[in-house]
């Protein structure tokens, strides 16, 4: 049994991007008349950046605990699923910079009406992932093309065609962002 936290690292700067977007937000509603649509156009975002930070800091709770029977989630949101019912696997990709060299994976596992997401900045995430996809291998679950690509991305799979120090970007099959602009 392995029990896994997300980096307090991350969490922690994950807080303080939150804190700033809403202090960048919020300020300027102290300079301006109240009822301006400034006031709502600045709300909006600082609401965002709110509710990011509220989910950030509910993430410092959460803890992943997984066997070879279960995959349990408990803290802000409670989910145990058991390997026995699991229904479906997939492991997104998500870039945070144009060229898609940079950005987080979120692997979401799920069984009958339960849910479990979790962040690549979960310790131990790719041991999670490991775990996860030789349980589908077992109980043969087809895996979207997507998911089947991000796993060679981390080494799992069919990568024996894939190189793994290929991004994420170049084995979606969109290529080296480089050569778009040629």
């Amino acid at each position: 049994m392995s029990t896994h936290r997300y980096h307090r690292r991350d969490l922690n700067a994950d807080l303080l991007r939150a804190s700033l977007g809403v202090a960048a937000c919020v300020t300027p509603m102290f300079f301006i008349e109240p009822g301006a649509t400034a006031t709502y156009v600045l709300a909006v975002p600082a609401a965002f950046f709110g509710l990011f930070g509220l989910r950030t800091r509910l993430h410092t709770r959460t803890i992943v605990t997984l066997d070879d029977d279960t995959i349990e989630m408990t803290g802000w949101t409670s989910a145990r699923i058991t390997w026995n019912d699991l229904d479906a696997l997939k492991l997104s990709y998500f870039s945070t910079r144009r060229d898609r060299e940079a950005g987080w994976m979120q692997l979401t596992l799920r069984a009958g009406g339960q849910k479990i997401a979790l962040h690549s900045t979960l310790e131990g995430f790719e041991d999670i992932c490991r775990h996860a996809f030789r349980v589908t291998q077992t109980r043969d679950i087809e895996l979207s093309d997507a998911t089947a690509r991000n796993l060679a991305v981390i080494g799992l799979g069919v990568g024996d065609a894939i190189q793994h120090n290929e991004t994420p970007a170049a084995l979606s099959g969109w290529g080296n962002p480089a050569d778009w602009r040629r």
